[in-house]
Protein backbone atom coordinates (compact mmCIF):
# COMPACT_ATOMS: atom_id res chain seq x y z
CA UNK A 1 0.00 0.00 0.00
CA UNK A 2 1.44 3.38 -0.85
CA UNK A 3 1.65 5.88 1.43
CA UNK A 4 -1.69 8.60 1.06
CA UNK A 5 0.16 12.26 0.15
CA UNK A 6 -0.89 15.26 2.72
CA UNK A 7 -3.76 16.67 0.30
CA UNK A 8 -5.23 13.36 0.28
CA UNK A 9 -5.11 12.44 3.82
CA UNK A 10 -6.59 15.96 4.13
CA UNK A 11 -9.10 15.07 1.76
CA UNK A 12 -10.24 12.29 3.52
CA UNK A 13 -10.44 14.76 6.73
CA UNK A 14 -12.70 16.82 4.95
CA UNK A 15 -14.74 14.28 4.01
CA UNK A 16 -14.97 12.89 7.51
CA UNK A 17 -15.96 16.28 9.03
CA UNK A 18 -18.75 16.72 6.46
CA UNK A 19 -20.17 13.45 7.15
CA UNK A 20 -19.90 13.79 10.78
CA UNK A 21 -22.16 16.75 10.29
CA UNK A 22 -24.93 14.47 8.57
CA UNK A 23 -25.18 12.27 11.92
CA UNK A 24 -28.53 12.18 13.62
CA UNK A 25 -27.73 10.22 16.90
CA UNK A 26 -29.75 7.45 15.70
CA UNK A 27 -27.91 4.29 15.40
CA UNK A 28 -29.89 2.58 13.10
CA UNK A 29 -29.90 6.05 10.99
CA UNK A 30 -26.41 6.81 11.03
CA UNK A 31 -24.95 3.22 10.46
CA UNK A 32 -23.98 3.74 6.65
CA UNK A 33 -22.46 7.00 7.76
CA UNK A 34 -20.73 6.16 10.55
CA UNK A 35 -19.55 2.80 8.27
CA UNK A 36 -18.04 5.36 5.56
CA UNK A 37 -16.20 6.93 8.24
CA UNK A 38 -14.44 4.57 9.60
CA UNK A 39 -13.80 2.80 6.18
CA UNK A 40 -11.94 6.84 5.44
CA UNK A 41 -9.96 6.23 9.03
CA UNK A 42 -8.78 2.98 7.98
CA UNK A 43 -7.52 4.49 5.24
CA UNK A 44 -6.09 7.66 6.97
CA UNK A 45 -4.74 4.65 9.32
CA UNK A 46 -4.97 1.11 8.61
CA UNK A 47 -3.43 0.33 12.53
CA UNK A 48 -6.99 0.77 13.70
CA UNK A 49 -8.59 -2.28 12.32
CA UNK A 50 -6.26 -4.71 14.63
CA UNK A 51 -5.80 -1.77 17.44
CA UNK A 52 -9.52 0.20 17.66
CA UNK A 53 -7.73 2.10 20.59
CA UNK A 54 -5.32 3.84 18.11
CA UNK A 55 -8.48 5.72 17.23
CA UNK A 56 -8.73 9.10 17.90
CA UNK A 57 -12.37 9.26 18.44
CA UNK A 58 -14.57 6.55 20.58
CA UNK A 59 -14.24 3.36 19.37
CA UNK A 60 -16.72 2.50 16.83
CA UNK A 61 -16.80 -1.34 17.43
CA UNK A 62 -17.17 -1.71 21.25
CA UNK A 63 -20.03 1.31 21.13
CA UNK A 64 -18.38 3.00 24.36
Amino acid sequence: MTELTTQEKDSIREDIAKMKTTLTGDLFQDMDIQQKIYELKVQLNPKIVENPQLDDEECLSCGS
